[in-house]
C-alpha cells in the first residue's frame, strides 16, 4: 500500500498511537519550533541535507525504494517537505522582530 493510501486509511481510522517531539512549551507554541529549526539550519543547510537523504536512499541496493510506487511517494514526501521548509522559514521570517533582522543582517 502507498503512503498516500496509508495516510488516507490513518485518517479516517482512530489513533491510537499519540506521540509528539515537541516539548510542553514547544507544543503551546510552535512558533519556538520553528525559530530554533531556523536558527539551526538555514534554507540551504537544510535543502542540501534533504537532498542528500533523497538521493543517497535512492541509489542505495537492497532497499524498499526498488519499488517504483515506494519512489513516488518518496519524491512526493520530498517535494512536500521542501514546500514545508519554505512555509516554516517564512512563518519565522513573519514573527522575527524587525530589530532581530536588522542584526542579522
Amino acid at each position: 500500500m502507498s503512503i498516500i493510501k496509508k495516510s488516507i486509511v490513518m485518517q479516517t481510522t482512530p489513533s491510537y498511537f499519540s506521540h509528539t517531539h515537541l516539548s510542553e512549551q514547544e507544543s503551546t507554541d510552535p512558533m519556538l519550533a520553528v525559530n530554533r529549526f531556523c536558527e539551526l539550519f538555514p534554507p540551504a543547510t537544510a535543502r542540501q541535507i534533504l537532498w542528500l537523504w533523497l538521493s543517497e536512499t535512492l541509489a542505495a541496493e537492497d532497499t524498499q525504494y526498488e519499488n517504483a510506487q515506494h519512489r513516488a511517494d518518496l519524491l512526493l514526501f520530498y517535494n512536500e517537505l521542501l514546500k514545508l521548509l519554505d512555509a516554516d522559514y517564512l512563518l519565522n521570517l513573519a514573527n522575527t522582530p524587525a530589530e532581530q533582522l536588522s542584526v542579522a543582517s
